[in-house]
């Protein structure tokens, strides 16, 4: 077996490690007796250089009990969250509030990482953890924000089959707290550099709503800062019915499409690859600093950076260690991504399917115009949509019939609407009347686009439902 092989195979051996021991408790001294077996096993090959197989067998071994220990540990973690100790009691808590507010129709939830709670009886004590806080959307809170609340504190719960509390675990979130009392106590702690990229998006959206009406502006802020608040609920059902929800998610799924369709089209302009690829990556770069670089951006945004230095080398057929490598390094920094965060599951499997499946489909597709990019831009879509369709199906129950149809004919366009949205946005904030004359043609793109989701879910039975 060559070396890169036993690379990757001892890759997917952690990774197997780490879903087991996610769907099973494993007793850590199994996982010790394995890596102490597997320890054994490339020590006796060392002096036995005849007996390969006892070599790799015991790499492998290793590999895998290392991933259980490290799940164990990234578990354990729960533990060190002391605000727990009063889930269930009526408290004040005061921290700081984590990460940009994550504004919705009837409510903003604010990430607070908590320094002290004080309990009925009135005696504060510190204390440390995340608690996911629901609050009205007025009056609202900033990133950075010092803040008190008075509630009571709760565990998630599961529902309707969906493991509420695994979800909200990876990203180091044990306790909630709905609707409290909330006071203000000072503005302007955290980090300085994610002040100033949190103020910049306030701006970029308030240029946003200044230069496009509704619902255009809404759809603006989805595809390019994620936000759903001001996106109205029939043009979600439309996204939903159309299998082009993800638009308007962030997730990998786009950012690698987006990432493909950059890198081709300018190559269409004779741009060499490794000026392609640079280009690409400043403009990946800026996206996802733009945003707001949260852990979940930044693992998708990686994604797209693999799918472009593919590109660049030439090896959309040689890339399984270089790709199987970056999924387990996000694994490793955060073991808890692999089962329940959809995000990387999409943008993973949408990253196989440009690289693999891709090349492939463009021949048979060659019956295509190459108009506006269709023929390569079909090929990319239809790869990424048949790479994830599986996992949609699971994760969701249900499945877009014209899906597939409707992705290749908004995601043709959707770097232009992008590329034309954000320099509005940018002018809007240099002077209003110049960011509404430039908004013109993002407006043209995004008529498009809210007629091909409309069109397309009118059809009866858009929507396959499997359970």
């Amino acid at each position: 077996m060559h070396r890169s092989q036993v690379f990757l195979f001892s890759l997917i051996s952690f990774v197997a490690g780490i879903g087991m021991r996610s769907f099973v408790e494993v007793d850590l001294r199994l996982s010790a007796i394995l890596a102490a077996l597997g320890s054994f096993l490339v020590i006796y090959w060392f002096f036995e250089r005849s007996k390969i197989f006892f070599g790799i067998a015991g790499i492998f071994l290793v590999a895998f009990s290392f991933g259980i220990m490290r799940f164990s540990w990234h578990t354990s973690a729960e533990e060190r969250a002391t605000v727990l100790r009063y889930a269930g009691e009526a408290v004040t808590i005061r921290g700081i509030v984590e990460d940009i507010p994550d504004e919705r129709e009837k409510n903003t939830r604010l990430l607070m990482r908590v320094s002290e709670v004080i309990s009925h009886g009135g005696e504060a004590r510190a204390a440390d953890g995340r608690v996911l806080v629901f609050v009205n959307r007025y009056p609202s809170f900033q990133y950075g924000d010092e803040i008190r609340m008075r509630g009571t504190l709760e565990k998630p719960e599961s529902f309707s089959g969906f493991d509420y509390p695994s979800y909200l675990m990876k990203d180091g979130i044990y306790a909630l707290m709905y609707y409290p009392d909330g006071e203000l106590l000072s503005s302007g702690n955290g980090s300085r550099i994610k002040r100033m990229l949190f103020a910049f998006r306030g701006m970029l959206e308030r240029s946003m709503e200044n230069t496009l009406p509704e619902p255009h502006s809404a759809f603006l802020k989805g595809i390019l800062l994620g936000s759903r608040a001001s996106i109205p609920s029939w043009l979600l059902d439309a996204f939903q019915a159309t299998g082009v929800i993800h638009i308007i998610a962030l997730s990998g799924f786009n950012i690698t499409i987006i990432a493909d369709n950059i890198s081709r089209t300018l190559r269409k302009l004779t741009i060499s690859p490794g000026g392609t690829f640079w280009v690409s990556l400043v403009m990946i770069s800026l996206f996802t600093i733009m945003v707001g670089a949260s852990p979940s951006i930044v693992r998708a945004s990686l994604m797209g950076v693999l799918v472009l230095l593919a590109i660049k080398e030439g090896r959309r057929y040689q890339g399984p260690n270089a790709l199987t490598f970056a999924g387990a390094l996000m694994i490793l920094h955060n073991p808890a991504i692999l089962r329940f965060d959809v995000a990387f599951q999409l943008s993973f499997l949408a990253t196989v399917g440009l690289l693999w499946i891709a090349p492939r489909m463009e021949h048979p597709l060659r019956f295509l115009p190459e108009w506006f990019n269709l023929r390569t831009n079909a090929a990319t879509t239809l790869s990424a949509q048949l790479a994830v369709l599986p996992l949609l199906a699971y994760q969701f129950g249900a499945v877009s019939v014209v899906g597939l149809l409707s992705n290749m004919l908004i995601l043709s366009f959707m770097p232009l609407t992008m590329f034309w949205g954000f320099l509005a946005a940018l002018m809007g904030m240099i002077w209003i009347p110049f960011g509404i004359l430039l908004g013109g043609i993002p407006y043209a793109f995004i008529s498009y686009h809210i007629f091909i989701v409309q069109f397309f879910s009118a059809i009866p039975f858009a929507m396959l439902y499997l359970r």
